[in-house]
């Protein structure tokens, strides 16, 4: 097929969405967040197979040194790919166009998705004078739905809107030096629609707890009122201490209200309690758990180190096993494969072991190659490692590796589903290829 060009541009570099501005803090995210969302692999001795790759679709990607992998976004059945001609929405199936929106008139341009919303997705801009922009675009047509300019982000069905909070220092005449603090507002959105929930107004900090999902809002004493992050309905209230200092910041996560302080000194102190029972924590050993498999996962720091991850009994919390130390785990759609937590590049993390969770029993030896994750939350594993003539791609079926077929060697960048994979390779090319059924 001929490849299409799409221009980059001279200057085009891949930016961050927001550069220099701090996030709020309702963006935080624990260490266990990450654990739970690793990339995956396995080892193969298997025997040669015939290829079930089949190149469906190639794009030119034109650029003045090429293309940055950061440049190129899969979202549910296309790719996006930001250049010079705009923002282009390519079918993951063949290759061909469904959308383009005009180039951005910004510093960059960011994508976000979520399963529970998908018919849009969320468009970032940000630009030179330090404004922003976002907007929800339709995926089926490109078509903008909704826009405004602040900067929002998508948790599920929802869209959470946030003002930059201003914090100027007090006049000397009224007693001088502390912060005065401008209240956060927050404001709920539906995603689709960009119809308003309801506002929360913070007093002055607010933050949103993901999981739950909950909306805090907390004043300088440490009093809080929970809501309903959906419609707004007061779930509770509730008093908690801030450590020593000026207050300046409260945050939700992984189970846990975090307040911070800052001392005259400069010196920031921390306290932890958690949400439901507001018994405060430890800030350096409070360990972090979340579901893994049928069970549940805990990792934890000692004196800033990482513990070892520990597989629990869901119901007793009972410790199963536990892995050695510097490795980690994820429970994919083949089983839990654990990977290091260290060396991950771009052909994913380096895999260790398929195992079973109940009791750590390893099930294949997965020394050798790198793996990720299916973009589309299907958690299928994709096993890549490079041989003399290119990339070999494989899956684990049946308790053993199952080769796919080979790919170029000048990989930098692949996302797959279950029926294509597409890469980004040789600098300037976006290849496509279709996976033939294994079954």
């Amino acid at each position: 097929m001929e490849p299409e060009i799409i221009e980059l541009g001279d200057t085009w570099t891949a930016t961050e969405a927001h550069p220099g501005r701090a996030r709020p803090p309702r963006l935080l995210r624990p260490v266990a967040a990450a654990v739970a969302l690793l990339l995956t692999g396995a080892l193969g001795a298997a025997a040669p197979v015939t290829p079930l790759l089949t190149q469906v679709a190639e794009l030119t990607l034109d650029g003045a040194d090429g293309v940055l992998p950061g440049a190129v976004d899969p979202v549910r059945d296309l790719v996006l790919v930001h250049g010079g001609a705009g923002l282009s929405a390519y079918e993951l199936a063949d290759g061909s166009l469904r959308w383009r929106l005009p180039p951005s008139s910004g510093r960059g341009r960011g994508v976000q998705v979520t399963s529970q919303a998908s018919d849009v997705l969320l468009v970032n801009e940000d630009f030179p004078d330090g404004g922003t922009s976002s907007s929800a675009v339709d995926v089926r047509t490109g078509a903008v739905r909704w826009t405004t300019g602040q900067y929002v982000w998508a948790l599920g069905e929802y869209a959470l809107e946030s003002p930059p909070v201003e914090v100027r220092a007090e006049p000397e005449s009224s007693g001088g030096g502390s912060p005065l603090r401008e209240p956060m507002t927050m404001t709920v959105r539906e995603l689709s629609t960009g119809r308003v929930r309801w506002v929360l107004r913070g007093a002055p900090f607010a933050a949103i707890d993901e999981t739950a999902p909950e909306a805090w809002s907390v004043d300088e004493r440490g009093e809080f009122t929970v809501h309903d992050l959906r419609d707004g309905r007061l779930l509770r209230t509730g008093r908690v201490a801030f450590p020593p200092g000026s207050p300046e910041m409260a945050a939700v996560y992984g189970g846990m209200l975090v307040l911070s302080a800052r001392l005259p000194t400069g010196q920031y102190l921390e306290t932890r309690y958690d949400t439901r029972t507001l018994r405060e924590l430890s800030v350096t050993s409070s360990p972090l758990r979340f579901p893994c498999g049928g069970h549940l996962c805990e990792v934890g720091d000692v004196g800033g180190v990482r513990t070892p991850l520990a597989v629990l009994d869901r119901d007793t919390l009972a410790v199963r096993h536990r892995l050695e130390p510097n490795m980690n785990l994820l429970p994919s759609a083949q089983g839990a494969i654990t990977v290091q937590m260290a060396g991950e590049g771009s052909l994913g993390a380096n895999a260790d072991r398929l195992i079973d969770l109940a009791d750590g029993t390893t099930l294949l030896d997965l020394t050798g190659w790198g793996a990720q994750l299916a973009f589309d939350g299907s958690l299928d594993a994709l096993l890549m490692r490079r041989v003399p003539d290119g990339v070999q791609v494989a899956r684990i079926e049946d308790g053993r590796v199952r080769l796919l077929g080979t790919l170029p060697a000048s990989l930098q960048r692949c996302f797959h589903t279950r029926q294509r994979i597409a890469c980004v390779y040789d600098g300037d090319r976006l290849g496509v290829w279709s996976v033939a059924a294994t079954a």
